[in-house]
């Protein structure tokens, strides 16, 4: 089967014909000063960080808690957080990278800003556990990042657990932990989706239902008329084929194998820091709630934002 320039196009520009996302995005280095949010959980204060695009966002001893990040895109992101000052618990399930992981964390950042904790996201029991060990050590949580995620065909019910259900769980964790209206401080809840949870791919559709899934769950709770008053923002960030294990597939995995390997050539590999940087414009922007920030090899990063709905307004 020829893969054809029009079935390239479609794939990498489907975000904006589905989603209508414009096709020349706004740059991030642009110079921006975004008017405050009354009701925005990231205060600016004297203690800021200042970015490229001169976005600026309060980390400095903010925490965050991070699934699947032993490894890979978990464990990059991890890593920026704390490079701008905030608090880590990050989780995995697999132990003995965990905790390789945390001693080089805590060497270089200090034990009291990072903690590693054994968590399966598959397990309601586990995550439910993990977070509240998380809150046990650092207080609270402000920034809620679900990444764990596994890209298996062979394994359906397993890659709807973690990559869905794991996220919404998560998810719903950090709003009942978060939200003013029941005396929290108000956080940020990003959810690792991918552009495979933006159009369809046939050799990996059970994957892709997982992550559609996760987008439409980001979409209806950043449509939410009552994020104001509990101080929540939601985000997605959908990051197309990465370098990362992820990518290293087994036949069993994928279906029409031979045409994955070939179209992920063709379209090309993400670097881990391309998609870290549109990890940070995110949390770092004053108002990210209902961005959906796309991240493609050939692409510059982009973004939409479908944060209204018709509902809200009956």
């Amino acid at each position: 089967m020829n893969f054809t320039p029009s079935v390239l196009s479609f794939i990498l520009t489907a975000e904006a014909e589905v989603y209508g996302i414009p096709t020349k995005k706004p740059k991030f280095h642009q110079q921006v000063q975004p008017s405050p949010s009354p009701w925005s959980p990231w205060k600016v204060s004297e203690n800021i960080v200042t970015c490229e695009n001169n976005i600026i966002m309060q980390l400095f001893n903010r925490v965050a808690f991070v699934t699947g990040a032993a490894q890979g895109l978990g464990k990059a992101f991890s890593e920026a957080l704390l490079n701008r000052g905030a608090k880590v618990c990050f989780t995995d399930i697999q132990v003995s990278k965990g905790k390789e992981v945390e001693k080089t964390y805590s060497d270089k950042y200090g034990q009291d800003r990072v903690l590693f904790l054994h968590c399966d996201v598959s397990s309601s029991a586990s995550l439910a556990n993990s977070f509240k060990d998380a809150v046990s050590k650092f207080g609270h949580i402000d920034l809620m990042v679900n990444n764990a995620g596994i890209a298996d065909e062979s394994r359906l019910r397993d890659m709807v657990n973690i990559n869905l259900i794991g996220a919404i769980e998560g998810s719903m964790l950090a709003v009942e932990h978060m939200r003013k209206d029941k005396g929290g401080k108000g956080g940020v809840v990003i959810n690792i989706a991918s552009t495979a949870g933006l159009t369809g791919v046939y050799f990996v559709p059970s994957y892709c239902a997982s992550k559609f899934g996760l987008v439409g769950f980001h979409l209806s709770w950043a449509s939410n008329p009552y994020n104001s008053q509990m101080g929540l923002q939601f985000g997605c960030l959908c990051p197309a084929f990465t370098d990362t294990d992820i990518l290293n597939q087994k036949e069993k995995q994928m279906l029409y194998f031979e045409d994955g390997q070939r179209i992920t050539k063709h379209l090309g590999i993400n670097r881990v820091e391309k998609v870290v940087q549109g990890f940070l414009q995110m949390v770092e922007s004053e108002n990210c709630n209902g961005d959906i920030i796309t991240i493609t090899a050939k692409e510059d990063i982009q973004y939409s934002r479908r944060a209204s709905s018709k509902m809200s307004h009956l």
